[in-house]
């Protein structure tokens, strides 16, 4: 078992139970959850097309090929079960932001924040960090037609309410340029946030705003981008 596989291991059995009726069960589960966070991380790092499912299995530890197939099936249904998995993780965090905002005054800065910030958080969470954010960005142009269609079930909601929030907050903008100016807002988070570091190998050489502990610069930065893009007149 690699090292990797084995730390994957340990973060899960933390929240399973241990009651004999429910080790098998969670024996299952052990085994898709580390397969899906493997072949996450290895997709994302090298390619949906470019990564054997063996490799993922023999990452995840899982023991033979058939492992894979048993969970899964094929490079497709894994491809879609990740892309669910982070779907489950996200949503409820974009929808539960955009739904406070309900409650209180606010304007297209909170709303792009809301919905889009929790992709930016993501960056730094353990398990999950870039590799989460360059998948979700690949499934568009690496993936193919399918891709894409992932990708649509994976936002349709999202991109349903905020752009509903957004047509209140700027009547003078058509709904169907408003719709594409998000996808390209979209586009750009994913592909902006996932390789921050190339700040630090650019055309003008380094950039300071690319440093650790300019993040929050950084973000600010970043955010005044894509609103900027999304209020820009006819």
């Amino acid at each position: 078992m690699t090292r990797r596989a084995r730390h994957n291991r340990d973060v899960m059995s933390k929240s399973s139970t241990s009651t004999p009726a429910s080790r098998s069960d969670a024996a299952l589960t052990s085994t898709k959850e580390r397969l899906l966070l493997e072949a996450m991380r290895l997709f994302a790092r090298n390619g949906m097309n470019a990564v054997s499912l063996r490799r993922i299995v023999a990452a995840a530890g899982a023991g033979n090929l058939s492992a894979l197939h048993y969970h899964f099936g094929n490079r497709e249904s894994v491809v879609r079960e990740v892309a669910q998995m982070l779907k489950r993780i996200l949503e409820p965090r974009c929808l539960e932001r955009l739904a406070a905002l309900d409650s209180r005054a606010h304007g297209v800065r909170d709303a792009l924040d809301a919905a889009f910030g929790p992709m930016i958080d993501m960056l730094g969470e353990p398990g999950l960090g870039r590799d989460a954010v360059c998948f979700i960005g690949r499934l568009g142009w690496d993936f193919g037609e399918e891709g894409q269609h992932i990708s649509a079930d994976l936002h349709r909601e999202l991109m349903e309410q905020i752009h509903a929030r957004l047509v209140v907050l700027l009547p003078g903008l058509e709904p169907e340029i408003l719709k594409f100016r998000l996808l390209l807002t979209m586009n750009s988070l994913y592909y902006g946030i996932s390789y921050r570091s190339y700040a630090m190998r650019s055309p003008f050489g380094a950039l300071s705003i690319g440093r650790r502990g300019n993040e929050v610069q950084e973000r600010a930065l970043f955010m005044d981008y894509l609103e900027s893009g999304i209020t820009h007149p006819l």
